[in-house]
């Protein structure tokens, strides 16, 4: 039996989005460990600073979130409905 198997727009939109969530995911992660210091503290220049980048940091873990979940279900709708 063979499986024809087509790349269709939505399955590249699935795919930019899963990269793109990834990709914040990794960024922030990066960000957060070269912050760290020997006691495994996260250290800041300025209180307001780190208010600052504390709460765009979260921003992004929760756009990088959405981002995953929706690439996942766009991609996983994508191939129920293309084998049907």
């Amino acid at each position: 039996m063979i499986l024809a198997f087509s790349i269709t727009s939505v399955m590249v939109y699935a795919t930019v989005l899963l990269g793109l969530g990834v990709g914040i995911r990794f960024f922030v992660g990066r960000q957060r460990f070269n912050r760290r210091g020997y006691g495994g503290a996260q250290h800041y220049s300025a209180y307001w600073s780190a208010i600052l980048t504390s709460t765009f940091e979260g921003v992004l873990m929760i756009i990088s979130a959405l981002a995953i979940v929706s690439g996942t279900l766009l991609l996983v709708i994508e191939l129920f409905n293309s084998h049907l």
